[in-house]
């Protein structure tokens, strides 16, 4: 029954949702987009390397670009900017009433969404081989909640090593792969408003190094309120 439970949330992850502020609208894309890849909830882990080959470079060597996109998909902030970006997309501000009317119903399921047991991580990746981008993706595509459990943990001051209740593939390219992890473990609280770092690490077979993400718990406080 619980697995069903989480199945339906993530369901509803790829719904953006939304607080009850519509203060989101009125952002750029740009700010949407920051929010989504550098921000208090969002991190862009690069790692490069140099192959050498003919053609490659005036050396005969290319770098290459690995790109791990981390987000906190629990964290309003995110799921709003994902909604800008939705909206900006398809011209929200130009569509007719009922049009209108149709998206917001469609992003107001997300509104409703309960996160309230779980912190929700989302993984993408880019990058500019597309050899390594191959990988990748079928890394995600063909791991379970059993193979990622020893590749996978999230770090707090109290809790250094969580492990994921559930994990989903990749459905929609832009959200990426979904790790969700407990809040409370025996009725505590994982992260609270004194811890200083949250730390996501994961082993992605054949890449080096490890992803490791790092964040501010007190960069995620706002108005006195944990958001995550």
């Amino acid at each position: 029954m619980a697995r069903f439970f989480l199945l339906g949330l993530i369901l509803l992850v790829a719904v953006p949702a939304l607080p009850a502020s519509d203060s989101y609208q009125k952002w750029s894309l740009d700010e949407a987009l920051k929010i989504l890849n550098n921000s208090s909830w969002a991190r862009q882990e690069t790692y490069t390397h140099v192959v050498g080959g003919i053609g490659s470079g005036i050396q005969g060597e290319k770098e290459i670009y690995n790109t791990f996109f981390v987000r906190f998909l629990s964290a309003a902030p995110i799921r709003q900017a994902y909604a800008r970006v939705k909206q900006l997309h398809i011209g929200y501000e130009q569509l007719d009433q009922t049009e209108r009317q149709k998206v917001s119903d469609e992003i107001r399921q997300g509104l409703e969404l309960d996160v309230s047991q779980w912190i929700i991580v989302a993984v993408t990746f880019r990058s500019n081989s597309l050899n390594q981008q191959s990988r990748v993706e079928q890394f995600f595509q063909s791991q379970t909640i059993e193979t990622l459990k020893t590749r996978v943990l999230l770090s707090t001051d109290s809790f250094p090593k969580l492990y994921p209740l559930a994990y989903y593939p990749p459905k929609e390219e832009s959200v990426g792969a979904k790790f969700v992890f407990p809040r409370k473990v025996d009725s505590i609280p994982v992260i609270t408003a004194d811890d200083e770092m949250l730390v996501f690490e994961l082993d992605v077979i054949g890449m080096e190094p490890d992803l490791r993400a790092i964040f501010s718990v007190q960069e995620m406080i706002v108005d006195g309120v944990l958001i995550i």
